[in-house]
């Protein structure tokens, strides 16, 4: 009697489709990025619920893309995706978010300068029926827990009150690097949203209220993390024409 092949192990069952996307932009993080990929992982098992991390990778001449690739291979959970060039943290953002597949998508910067434990306010907030939660570091309840240095603040806060001004007079901060969206208004805003440079969160922001999009802005923890990536004046110039692109496009009904 012929004996019976081996029978082969079963191959690993695939991870619940996610109810939760994290989607990190990532632009030579090599430094951090596999120590602060562990503790995002970690956080987001205590939540208990499915969850994937589409880490994006900008264009970034380190290790980063090795660190995620090496990452994605040991947890099915993670996806890289990679932008051949570096294009501004605007295209990491939308490219993972266009991919995210969660019922609720937050991205956030990979220095983790907003404490992970922020995040259940914004799902709360979410759950609750906003389509859109900003990261608000002006409103009560906000602690700075270590501040930029104080031209850079400076330029921030001439930003975000030009910005008011001409194009969303209720919200307090744009450029916190820490949003939450539900994935039908996720789609909407970043299928429409153009700008690559600091003033993509303002646009994302004009995109959802030409949307009538339920907007919520929540106080949150901050700290200052030193970046030496970001040519700052150069940046809040271009900035300051980028307004006034998005002040056009909205006039035009560009992002209808």
């Amino acid at each position: 009697m012929a004996e019976s092949p081996p029978m082969s192990a079963a191959p690993p069952a695939p991870p619940p489709p996610p109810q939760l996307s994290v989607v990190l932009p990532v632009y030579n993080e090599a430094l951090v990025l596999e120590r602060n990929l562990a503790r995002l992982v970690e956080h987001l098992e205590s939540l208990g619920r499915p969850f994937e991390v589409l880490c994006v990778n900008d264009g970034s001449g380190d290790r980063s893309p090795e660190i995620l690739e090496d990452a994605a291979r040991r947890d099915p959970r993670i996806v890289a995706l990679h932008l051949p060039k570096n294009r501004g943290k605007g295209a990491a953002v939308r490219a993972g978010m266009l991919a995210a597949r969660g019922e609720f998508q937050i991205f956030m910067d990979a220095d983790l300068s907003t404490p992970l434990e922020e995040m259940a306010g914004f799902l709360g907030a979410l759950e609750s029926g906003y389509d859109v939660v900003l990261g608000n570091r002006r409103s009560p309840g906000s602690r700075i827990e270590r501040r930029q240095p104080r031209l850079r603040e400076w330029l921030g806060r001439g930003f975000t009150l030009l910005t008011r001004l001409v194009l969303a007079p209720g919200v307090q901060d744009f450029t916190c690097g820490f949003k939450g969206f539900r994935r039908a208004a996720s789609q909407t805003i970043f299928a429409r949203s153009t700008l690559d440079g600091w003033a993509f969160d303002a646009e994302l922001v004009v995109i959802a209220e030409v949307h009538g999009a339920k907007l919520a802005q929540v106080p949150v923890r901050w700290q200052h993390e030193d970046d030496t990536k970001v040519r700052l004046l150069s940046a809040v110039l271009e900035s300051f024409s980028e307004l006034a692109r998005i002040a056009w496009k909205r006039l035009r009904g560009d992002y209808r």
